[in-house]
């Protein structure tokens, strides 16, 4: 797994299961033993405290500067459970850009821009504090403008980028029903799968909390399996941290499984331990112009050339992505030479012999 080095991860999960049972370990918070180590280093204690989230999965903040390494190992123990360790590789940092472009643009170089138009003055050691953070409120108003484009142009329904939609991966733990998704999580896209002995992958259909509810009530007992249903549904937040999301599985998973998946990002405010907006260098020059526009909007209360700029370098950079993640050839696999694995349902609806109709399925009675 990578995080950014030297950005503090909020809400690193993790599970334990019993070592004498195998089952989850549950109510365990305070034996927990959390340890940490940096680039091979001594081992420390972890600052943070650990949180239970439920059904054996536990979590825990890791600071900036537990994270400023560039492998971080870490390593949870109980008097009960199996110790469990992740080694996670960082990638860049405000000292080692070399996995971005040089042509990219970071958090330095929008301020610069931003401050030049805005105040007539590039260098941040001549800004106040209220100018600077001025800056940076025009700063995360462009980015959220070029992240959820507004319907129009090549659009009408608003465009979606590539780059927002990436795909991890979870592990589960036998026994063990409900998982606390990312922070970053938006809504799951398409079917999550799961690898299976022989290398293949297989669907896990998806379907809403109340069936899944159901299916816990009415099988109640049932023996565990490799997973079958899925929903994905909020969790209840009194405000003090952003809004979270739970995966809910059934059956039970029997053992570990490799859960594959895609979904909408949030995006994070640049730091300057995470200084590049998502986009990378082929989006850079849009970043910028959707920044200024911003910036344009505020200082003239009025569209201008900036404006105008913008919407122009949207539409390129919209026919960009599309051009760049657009397949050549696209449809269903009839022969699953690719290894994917369809149930009776997915096979029904991909060669067409159902129809839907407010909401309800038909089936063909000779498939």
């Amino acid at each position: 797994m990578s995080f950014v080095r030297g950005e503090a991860v909020t809400g690193f999960t993790f599970g334990l299961v019993n070592k004498s049972t195998g089952v989850a370990l549950t109510g365990a918070a305070a034996g927990i033993g959390k340890f940490i180590t940096k680039d091979g280093g001594t081992q420390a204690s972890i600052a943070g405290s650990i949180a239970e989230e439920g059904n054996g999965q536990y979590s825990v903040n890791l600071t900036a500067a537990e994270m400023t390494a560039a492998v971080v190992g870490l390593m949870f123990t109980h008097a009960s459970a199996v110790p469990v360790q992740f080694t996670i590789k960082t990638i860049g940092s405000p000292a080692d850009t070399s996995t971005e472009s040089t042509l990219s643009l970071s958090l330095t170089d929008l301020r610069k821009e931003i401050g030049w138009y805005w105040l007539g003055e590039r260098t941040s050691g001549n800004w106040s504090t209220d100018e600077l953070a001025q800056i940076d409120d025009i700063i995360n108003s462009g980015l959220r403008q070029f992240y959820h484009p507004a319907p129009g142009g090549l659009s009408p329904k608003g465009y979606k980028w590539s780059f927002m939609e990436p795909t991890t991966t979870l592990s589960t733990v036998a026994g063990t029903e409900d998982y606390t998704l990312s922070a970053n999580f938006g809504g799951m896209i398409g079917i999550a799968s799961y690898a299976t002995a022989d290398n293949r992958w297989s669907p896990i259909e998806t379907t809403g909390e109340s069936r899944i509810r159901l299916l816990r009530q009415r099988d109640s007992g049932t023996a565990q399996s490799n997973p079958r249903f899925m929903a994905v549904r909020p969790i209840s937040s009194n405000g003090s941290n952003g809004q979270r999301f739970q995966l809910m599985l059934w059956p039970d998973p029997d053992k570990a499984y490799t859960v594959s998946y895609r979904y909408h990002a949030l995006p994070s405010k640049l730091t300057t331990g995470n200084p590049y907006p998502l986009g990378g260098e082929a989006h850079a020059e849009t970043i910028l112009a959707s920044c200024l526009a911003v910036a344009e909007a505020r200082q003239e209360n009025n569209a201008g050339i900036h404006t105008a700029n913008f919407m122009q370098r949207l539409q390129a950079s919209i026919s960009y992505d599309k051009l760049m993640h657009t397949p050549e050839v696209s449809g269903y696999n009839g022969d699953v030479s690719d290894g994917l694995a369809f149930n009776e349902q997915d096979n029904r609806y991909i060669n067409g012999d159902v129809v839907q109709y407010n909401g309800s399925a038909f089936y063909d009675s000779n498939p």
